[in-house]
């Protein structure tokens, strides 16, 4: 009896407070004319995107999430359950998380996911003028510089489609303009020497 109690013991600080290990617990013990504990599931489900996928479901009574993310992304995907938040799970590129709480199954899960960051990166080389347009995508909003790659320090600018000035400064070789939020529809790039 006592060795018994001591192997399940260790089962449990090995295997920890898992939903798998405490659904078999909940099954023996239901099986010994003991009460259930884990009484609400769900199937597991997969929905797939553009370079990720989600997969929910549910196991003794908690919502669950794993995201499989094959992007340069980092992905977020925030939850509720019955319309109150719930835990969000992030997915660093090209990674894929272990099954992670959402929360209590006391109602309907929904979701949203979304392309979240990703770091700076060359978007447009317009290497005959001397410049490039960076792009870098933070709290799932898109942003917008312009690296000077002349030898000389010039004047560059990002311009909406009204070509109002939405940023522009006298940058120096390698430098970036503080980066902006892209705008929507159309804009202009340029850097002139001054």
């Amino acid at each position: 009896m006592v060795r018994g109690f001591i192997t399940c013991l260790l089962c449990f600080f090995t295997l920890g407070c898992s939903d798998a290990f405490l659904r078999a617990m909940d099954e023996v013990n239901a099986g010994m004319g003991g009460q259930r504990t884990c009484l609400k599931e769900a199937d597991y489900e997969v929905d797939s995107y553009d370079g990720f996928s989600y997969k929910t479901g549910g196991l003794c009574n908690d919502w669950q999430g794993q995201i499989r993310n094959y992007s340069d992304y980092t992905i977020r995907c925030t939850n509720t359950i019955n319309g109150s938040r719930a835990n969000t799970i992030y997915a660093k590129p090209r990674a894929t998380t272990e099954l992670k709480y959402i929360g209590h199954m006391s109602g309907r899960l929904k979701y949203n996911c979304m392309k979240w960051a990703k770091r700076a990166e060359v978007w447009k080389d317009y290497h005959q003028r001397d410049y490039q347009i960076l792009l870098k995508v933070d709290s799932g909003k898109n942003y917008i510089s312009v690296k000077n790659l002349s030898p000389y320090s010039r004047k560059c600018f990002i311009k909406d489609k009204s070509e109002k000035v939405l940023v522009q400064s006298v940058i120096g070789n390698g430098q970036t303009l503080r980066w902006i939020k892209a705008p929507s529809g159309d804009f202009y790039t340029n850097c002139i020497v001054t």
